[in-house]
């Protein structure tokens, strides 16, 4: 009697470690997709988010040398900054994230929306797009190994 007792504490608490484990993880997660949108003003910080092997897939191009596709976006960023005369700021907003966990590896859905305010010139809002975000869980933390960027139907 006394061994089945104490089984059935040990798989209980068991189960409910793995219960707030997971909920922890689907909690960093979605911290990362927040960071993912709240850091698109700072491509060096976003950076850090990504796996060194990270895959970039949008517009039909597949990139998967990650610190060219970095290097090529700040490079970017700077030349069209440098023709508006200054900064230009992002606005992005996450919306409904679904994210889901499968061991060391979680995948995160959501819808981003851009609003784009360049230096001298007048804003303009990006049509939504469906982001989908392949992370793996490494000692220091989550990083992001594949992102697939895909237009709303209709745009």
């Amino acid at each position: 009697m006394k061994f089945n007792t104490i089984t059935a504490i040990l798989i209980l608490a068991g189960l409910l470690f793995s219960i707030n484990t997971l909920a922890d993880d689907v909690s960093d997660v979605t911290k990362v997709v927040q960071q993912y949108g709240d850091l698109e003003n700072d491509l060096a910080a976003q950076a850090k988010l990504m796996h060194p092997d990270r895959i970039y897939i949008s517009g039909g191009i597949r990139q998967t040398d990650e610190a060219k596709n970095m290097a090529n976006q700040i490079t970017g960023r700077k030349a069209g900054e440098s023709l508006n005369g200054g900064k230009t700021n992002f606005v992005t907003m996450i919306e409904d994230p679904v994210v889901s966990i499968h061991g060391k590896t979680a995948v995160a859905s959501f819808l981003r929306w851009w609003h784009v305010y360049p230096h001298n010139k007048p804003s303009d809002m990006s049509p939504p797009t469906w982001v989908t975000l392949v992370l793996v869980k490494e000692k220091s933390g989550w990083l992001i190994m594949h992102t697939h960027i895909s237009p709303l139907a209709g745009n």
